[in-house]
């Protein structure tokens, strides 16, 4: 179980008014994410570009790249501001957003780099995704309106890396959570069945994502996926407090924010997507375990 302690309570009942600043703040990691995709080897799983949070700083901050010391970008939640940092975390550069554009936040990374050898066009924007266009792409400025908001999502970030840290560390092959840059979600992958190749057949996902085309506000996810086969959702388990299976494009069970807004408390929330998480994880190897079943009787 997670150390409730540490949970932060999320008092925002009104979740889908955080969706703004969380796109503002989907556009601002990407000079995060790209900050380690320009400067680190590409890895099979594109993880040069993942970021990680750290707590103390209330971060995202990029895989470290060695520079003569070893440096990283940071964005910061709270301040809503870029920092260049050391492996002590101490600051070496900053660059707050609100006012500023896309393009001279990438100025801001290009000048960082210098004095560690490295040329402005070393840095590079991410180009094997793209986010959806928005007015950022166009000029818009960033704007903290309203600096509340940011900080409650934060102790999303928070929370999510504490409790799904919690589950993954339970899991053997589980990969470390991390913030991906095209998505925006917070997760891990559990691989569940391995071929010949030792390449994974059959995996688990768990995660944080935020508001999109399914879903208007974040939620926490569990998916599950097969390489070959197709499951049956004839029998689904129930699930704790609110949370709903999702059979459609998307294959999974959510827990909406709200849900765990409504709890009362940092125990009574981190009790919920505890137990959400710990339930939907086990009724996915459910799912899997019955597709091999039925494969290895055909």
């Amino acid at each position: 179980m997670i150390e409730k302690e540490n949970w932060q309570p999320l008092t925002h009942t009104e979740t889908a008014e955080l969706n703004d600043a969380a796109i503002q703040l989907h556009h601002a990691a990407q000079f995060v994410a790209l900050f380690g995709n320009s400067l680190l080897p590409k890895a099979a799983d594109d993880s040069q570009s993942s970021m990680v949070w750290l707590p103390a700083l209330k971060a995202l901050a990029s895989q470290e790249a060695n520079l003569q010391r070893r440096i990283r970008m940071a964005l910061l939640y709270g301040s809503f501001e870029l920092q260049l940092i050391n492996e002590n975390r101490e600051t070496l550069g900053t660059f707050p957003l609100s006012g500023q554009t896309k393009t001279t936040a990438l100025s801001f990374v290009r000048t960082q780099v210098r004095p560690f050898g490295k040329k402005a066009d070393d840095i590079q924007p991410i180009n094997h995704f793209q986010l959806p266009e928005n007015g950022y792409d166009k000029g818009m400025p960033f704007r903290m309106t309203n600096p509340a908001l940011f900080q409650e999502l934060a102790r999303y970030r928070h929370n999510a890396q504490l409790v799904l840290t919690e589950i993954a560390k339970q899991y053997e092959y589980a990969s470390a959570v991390a913030t991906w840059p095209h998505h925006f979600d917070t997760g891990s992958v559990i691989p569940v069945k391995f071929d010949d190749q030792s390449n994974p057949t059959q995996t688990v996902g768990i995660g944080l994502a935020p508001a999109g085309p399914m879903i208007n506000e974040f939620y926490f996810y569990v998916s599950h996926w097969q390489k070959k086969g197709k499951a049956d959702y004839s029998a689904l388990p129930e699930l704790p407090g609110g949370a709903e299976w999702q059979t459609g494009k998307w294959k999974g069970a959510i827990l909406r924010i709200s849900e765990v807004v409504k709890k009362e408390g940092a125990e009574e929330q981190a009790t919920l997507v505890d137990g959400f998480l710990r339930a939907a994880v086990e009724a996915s190897f459910g799912i899997l375990e019955k597709e091999a079943v039925k494969s290895l009787a055909h």
